[in-house]
């Protein structure tokens, strides 16, 4: 049995990916299409030419992984550099400022050389990751809760970036009432979020190396053919084709969901960051709810019924706010709830609290309750889908007496990936074709901005539901292929 103390070791190495999959998800395209000013089909195409590479440099890294063997294990090595290109590249892409007077040209070739290097800093250390965590234990609930706790710790830092940037670096201004589109404030975020990657890499790769003793260790030659046969296997397999397929569509229909949602909610909700930032404690709330959530029902449900199920409740509540407006039914903006909280202050060094009275608008609230819903079922689902493929592991080192979780858990990483870089280049594509632009936004784009967020997210949901409906390694399957193994 896995220890606390290595879950919470090995689940802190999920910061780094959780700050910068928040960032590429929800800030990437909007710092240069509407702070910048780099043309939307630029941004997307460059998100889009990264997200190519990755295709490639993902499973190249798992298959690397896979095939290593030094006194620090298959994955440590990678890991402990990844933090070098990694903060590098993130740092740099938000370095650009207005009056650098870059053109159009070079700020397409500046946003995807950094964007580039940042995804394969990130895939040094994810890709290796992940697959650590799938070779570390193989029992069947067990993955389930150490990815959970991975995913959990994920998104709190997530969330964590959230707020430093609507609660921090986007503070209204004079001069910037929405403080998301004050140019000074972008560099500052970049250069605290790439502090945190650093510690948190260095930190879970350094405290975990420990537990590499006993893990499988690879044996054979390494050749291209006996590669390619090997990755055959894996990749033929039936329960990760679907896996693989299902998280496509999913990645594309979420994707596309987040990348607008600053966009949703800065130009048709009329939203500053002050309002934004008080959505992030719903999120939080429903990391917390997943992690309690998921593990427990895993005892009861099969994988596959807890993944439709918790796409079925995207899908269903992604367009409630949307249908809402447009039946007159949601809030007036201009009208306030006053809720109590609690503030912290500091006298010297010594700390002191006091009660204070903050205005929440109805339509946040309204909106807040629909969506601590939506993203329980999402946040469940992932933690799920995530121990699946330490499942599918399993059945292909059964079928080809190697373990392969790196090729495997490529794809996972390859998926989050998915999951910001087609959103924003779909997203890219939308703001083209309305003709978006950041110097005049119309309410009209932000309507149709919305309907693309709310029933476009539901009609993309039918797809990835109908793939995992073939899904069918379940745990009684899986407890005869740990038998045979053993």
């Amino acid at each position: 049995m896995l220890t606390n103390k290595f879950k919470i070791n090995y689940s802190i190495g999920a910061v780094a990916n959780g700050i910068k999959t928040d960032t590429f998800t929800f800030f990437l395209l909007f710092f240069y299409s509407s702070v910048i000013g780099l043309e939307p089909g630029l941004a997307g195409l460059a998100i889009l030419i990264a997200l190519c590479v990755d295709a490639v440099t993902d499973p190249l890294m798992g298959t690397i992984s896979d095939r290593t063997n030094t006194k620090y294990g298959r994955r440590h090595p990678y890991m402990m550099i990844s933090f070098i290109p990694m903060s590098l590249g993130y740092i740099l892409l938000f370095a650009p400022r207005q009056d650098w007077d870059m053109s159009q040209n070079d700020l397409f070739i500046w946003m995807t050389l950094f964007t580039v290097l940042t995804r394969l800093g990130m895939t040094l250390f994810d890709i290796p990751h992940r697959a650590f965590g799938g070779e570390v234990t193989k029992n069947y609930e067990e993955r389930t809760l150490l990815m959970s706790w991975r995913e959990m710790i994920g998104w709190v830092a997530g969330l964590s970036n959230a707020f430093l940037a609507y609660g921090i670096f986007f503070a209204a201004t004079p001069e910037y009432p929405k403080g998301q589109l004050n140019p000074d404030a972008w560099f500052p975020f970049a250069l605290t979020g790439a502090a945190f990657m650093i510690i948190t890499v260095l930190y879970s790769s350094f405290s975990t190396k420990e537990e590499i003793k006993g893990l499988s260790k690879w044996s054979g030659t390494i050749s291209l053919n006996e590669i390619f046969n090997e990755l055959k296997i894996a990749i033929t397999n039936k329960a990760f084709l679907i896996f693989f397929f299902g998280n496509l569509f999913l990645s594309l229909a979420w994707g596309l969901a987040n990348t607008l949602t600053l966009f949703v909610n800065t130009y048709f909700w009329n939203l500053e960051a002050g309002q934004i930032k008080y959505f992030l404690p719903l999120y939080l709330i429903a990391t917390l709810l997943a992690f309690f959530i998921a593990p427990r029902i895993i005892k009861k449900f099969e994988k596959r019924t807890i993944v439709l199920t918790s796409i079925a409740g995207v899908g269903i509540l992604s367009p409630v706010a949307f249908i809402m407006y447009n039946l007159g039914l949601t809030p007036d903006p201009e009208s306030y709830l006053y809720m109590p909280f609690i503030k912290v202050g500091f006298e010297g060094y010594v700390p002191y609290f006091y009660p204070v009275i903050y205005p929440i608008s109805h339509l946040v609230f309204f909106i807040g309750s629909i969506l601590i819903i939506l993203i329980t079922f999402n946040i469940v689902g992932i933690m799920i889908r995530d121990s699946m493929v330490g499942d599918i592991a399993d059945e292909v080192e059964l079928q080809s007496g190697k373990r392969q979780e790196g090729i495997l858990f490529a794809t996972v990483g390859f998926m989050q990936k998915l999951n910001a870089g087609l959103g924003s280049f779909f997203a890219g594509i939308v703001l083209t074709f309305i003709g978006f632009s950041k110097d005049n936004p119309s309410i009209e784009q932000g309507y149709t901005l919305a309907l693309v967020q709310g029933p476009g997210t539901t009609l993309l949901m039918i797809v990835p539901f109908i793939i995992f409906l073939g899904y069918s390694l379940s745990s009684s399957r899986h407890k005869e292929i740990i038998n045979s193994l053993k």
